[in-house]
């Protein structure tokens, strides 16, 4: 008995090693933020279970005829972004060094991680997604358009599948992460993040 305790315990503990969150958005959060055109304001938040203990997140309208507000908010959990009619915008959520915030590096070894999970809350209809990993002055992208959705759903992208751009690229030495999520929708996106993670 006492050895099929301690077996299931090791069990469990590499089921729980071998994720590793970047966000749960339960901390660091932001109150609901207007922007109406193009600007360079980033947004700053801490949080203890963000990984490397801080986020960026930058607003950036490309058309807006209108002058409507795009809008974006942390709170309970959720990232929540928001675009208007007949409008063109990218939202970036970043982590760590090379991501326009002087910020320490990650310095994280995903080599022994094969996936990247993000999972989308009801109702998402964003457009583009892509991502980046920084490796010194190498780098790693990833892109993919996403069908609108009524219901919750997670996207889930091979580590394998990223495009190595640059020598020194190493899996096993990441010092940032930045995510672009893009909307061109005729009718305005929605889109609302709760966690994101490696397994």
């Amino acid at each position: 008995m006492k050895y099929e305790f301690f077996f299931g315990t090791m069990i469990l503990i590499s089921v729980v090693n071998a994720q590793l969150v970047v966000d749960d958005f339960e901390t660091g959060n932001l109150e609901p933020t207007l922007v109406t055109t193009e600007t360079t304001n980033i947004h700053v938040q801490k949080g203890n279970t963000i990984i490397g203990k801080t986020r960026s997140i930058r607003i950036n309208p490309h058309e807006n005829r209108f002058g409507q507000y795009f809008q974006t908010t942390i709170t309970e959990g959720l990232w929540v972004v928001t675009t208007p009619y007949d409008t063109k915008g990218t939202f970036y959520l970043a982590y760590g060094k090379n991501t326009k915030v002087a910020t320490t590096p990650l310095r994280l070894d995903l080599s022994q991680h094969t996936h990247l999970h993000i999972q989308f809350e009801a109702k998402s209809t964003v457009n583009g997604l892509y991502a980046i990993f920084f490796a010194g002055s190498s780098r790693a992208t990833y892109g993919k358009q996403l069908p609108a959705s009524e219901s919750a759903f997670i996207v889930t992208i091979p580590l394998s599948d990223f495009k190595k751009i640059g020598p020194n690229y190493r899996l096993s030495q990441i010092d940032g992460i930045r995510f672009q999520f893009d909307s061109r929708s005729k009718t305005g996106c929605s889109m609302a993040i709760d966690k994101i993670w490696f397994e």
